[in-house]
């Protein structure tokens, strides 16, 4: 971890400069330095999120009700120390995702370089709080506001895969589209439905009416549902298909020439990061065994009690992590290194000779 004392100025000046100016900013940002300045960046982000979601709540004007609004001091301290341990907790399996995406799009898989553009991103987190409290005076706007923020998130993710994790630009792009198209189809969705809420709440009596209409407009709302399920998973097929042609051409020689088998006999047939890291996602204490091979050298993982035991043998010997056990996030690291022919994983823990 980096010596080097944070500096709060340059911290309110880079804020300032991932929203207004991401391409600019996410050029410049360093992807090293320790995981120090990454990790103090999102405490004050939750933080700061965390007083808007206890003011509000003292306030009484973040759209909650009922139970929230009748306990809204202890609610809002509660939402406090959740946002900032949310926030830490984001941090690094935000860095898990955005290695995931950086991979399929030949971009870094460098841990500490997705985390530290993670991080940086994380400026939206005490500004989508602030905006909270739009939902206070329309849920409608609010959503509304909510959707346009997530959509900016999209736009600074593209920006920092290109000019940060040297993405692959094109790749970025379908990626960004997909994952876009999905946030508002949901946001579409959910619209709607608020839509007709609003209209039983105007149109129905008392409890014996409102017993039936609902039982209809249930009904009627499964088979919509059912309509634009069937379109949603379409698209979804479609557009997965396109990313899995992207991955084959960048990973193209990955199939051939890697095996990839679990202790439940499974076996990974298109071998890329993405299946990759959801085959390791998979295992448990039943299926607790998976091993990335080539040749005659591989990546080994294992369930253990403290973590996973890790073993790789190439034409140096044949090795196992020294500590204990290694968190699912190095095992992802260490696997997709491997896939990419890198030997920087190595530096993820330390190594002893295996028996």
């Amino acid at each position: 971890m980096s010596n080097e004392k944070f500096n709060f100025q340059k911290f309110i000046e880079d804020s300032k400069n991932a929203v207004l100016s991401p391409k600019e900013y996410f050029t410049t940002l360093s992807t090293t330095g320790g995981f120090g300045e990454p990790v103090i960046k999102a405490v004050i982000y939750g933080f700061i999120a965390g007083v808007f979601a206890l003011l509000w709540s003292l306030l009484n004007i973040s759209g909650g009700s009922g139970m929230g609004s009748l306990f809204g001091g202890a609610v809002g301290i509660m939402a406090f120390i959740g946002a900032i341990i949310g926030a830490l907790i984001g941090l690094f399996i935000g860095g898990v995702i955005v290695l995931i995406i950086s991979s399929i799009c030949s971009g870094s898989n460098n841990y500490e370089a997705n985390v530290r553009v993670v991080a940086a991103m994380m400026v939206l987190t005490p500004i989508n709080a602030f905006l909270n409290v739009f939902n206070g005076i329309s849920p409608v706007l609010g959503s509304i506001i909510g959707l346009i923020v997530n959509l900016y998130g999209l736009w600074m993710l593209y920006h920092a895969l290109n000019q940060t994790l040297k993405a692959k630009e094109e790749t970025s792009k379908i990626i960004a589209l997909v994952l876009g198209g999905l946030v508002l189809l949901f946001a579409i969705i959910g619209f709607g439905t608020r839509k007709k809420l609003n209209k039983w709440e105007k149109n129905l009596g008392d409890y014996e009416n409102f017993s039936k209409e609902f039982e209809k407009s249930a009904k009627k709302m499964a088979e919509n549902y059912e309509e634009i399920a069937k379109e949603m998973a379409e698209g979804i097929a479609e557009k997965t298909e396109e990313i899995a042609d992207e991955i084959s051409e960048v990973y193209g020689g990955a199939e051939g020439d890697y095996e990839f088998e679990m202790a439940n006999g499974e076996e990974v047939k298109k071998i890329n990061p993405v299946s990759v890291t959801m085959a390791l996602k998979s295992l448990d204490e039943d299926n607790n065994f998976a091993i990335l091979s080539k040749g005659d050298s591989f990546v080994q993982a294992t369930v253990g009690e403290e973590g996973y035991i890790v073993e790789y043998r190439d034409d140096s010997g044949h090795f196992r992590n020294v500590e204990p056990g290694i968190s699912y996030e190095k095992v992802v690291v260490i696997f997709i290194g491997f896939l990419n022919d890198s030997d920087s994983w190595k530096e993820i823990t330390e190594w002893e000779a295996a028996e």
